[in-house]
């Protein structure tokens, strides 16, 4: 197998790796396996990036075109916008945990 392939496959496979680790952390209540597993992301997150190093100097890999001021605003904007509007959602998750409660009640009932 040409080394190329081989750098290239254990790129996507860190890449995959790293975003089970993350759905991972995010569903996960115990602190101690939480916080096992975000080392476990850091260092995968490490290795990658020395990986991605070593592929970009033997040009097996090329990185996608910088982002321009415009399209960097753009993302910023909508990063914004969506964490007030999740802000504001939040103050609303109350109720709706009630009211599925309440529903939940509801069927059980029946």
């Amino acid at each position: 197998m040409q080394e190329q392939v081989m750098v290239t496959d254990a790129l996507n496979s860190l890449n995959a790796g790293l975003k089970s680790l993350s759905d991972m952390i995010s569903q996960t209540e115990n602190q101690e396996l939480r916080q096992t597993l975000q080392k476990m992301r850091n260092d995968a997150e490490t290795c990658q990036y020395e990986l991605y190093t070593i592929a970009k100097s033997k040009n097996y890999y090329q990185p996608a075109q910088k982002a321009t001021q415009d399209e960097i605003m753009t993302v910023k904007n909508f990063v914004n916008q969506s964490s007030q509007s999740a802000g504001q959602s939040q103050s609303g998750g109350q109720s709706w945990g009630q009211s599925a409660g309440q529903s939940q009640g509801m069927s059980q009932m029946r």
